[in-house]
Order: C-alpha cells, then sequence, then structure tokens
C-alpha cells in the first residue's frame, strides 16, 4: 500500500485508500484527483498515472489485473 500511495501521490492527490481481501487475494484500492481539462487527456493521465502505481507496486509484490475507473453522476465507470 505504501509503494502505490508514494507512486500516484507524486502526481496526484490521494483521496482514500483501502486495502482488503477479495476471495482470498490482497486488492488495492485507490481514490485520487486529476486536474481537471479535456475529458480524454483526463482520462489519458488517469490510466498513465495507475500504471506508473502499478509499476511501483511490482517492486515489492505481484500483482494483477489493473482497473482505472471515473466517477459520473453518482457512477463508477472504466475509462
Amino acid at each position: 500500500m505504501a509503494a502505490a500511495k508514494e507512486a500516484l501521490g507524486t502526481r496526484h492527490h490521494v483521496e482514500s485508500d483501502q486495502l482488503g481481501i477479495v476471495g482470498g487475494v490482497p486488492q488495492i484500492v485507490l481514490r485520487f484527483l486529476v486536474e481537471a481539462r479535456d475529458y480524454q487527456g483526463e482520462n489519458s493521465e488517469a490510466r498513465l498515472s495507475a500504471e506508473m502505481m502499478r509499476d511501483a507496486v511490482e517492486r515489492v509484490a505481484l500483482t494483477g489485473s489493473l482497473s482505472v475507473l471515473r466517477r459520473s453522476r453518482g457512477k463508477w465507470a472504466p475509462v
């Protein structure tokens, strides 16, 4: 968790973090803010930042799938 928060925190404000176990597999969830600009640019920046965070976590742990979601009108959808 520390590696994930540190990596993402270099680019964005991390609003919340959660470490859980889903089906016996650890799962890291981080919610962060991306600076406002065009919609696609925000999505691209979020994906790039998430990939950077994943690279940092892979130095200390095995990783699985990466999901990047965006909240719009109260619903979360993949970017």
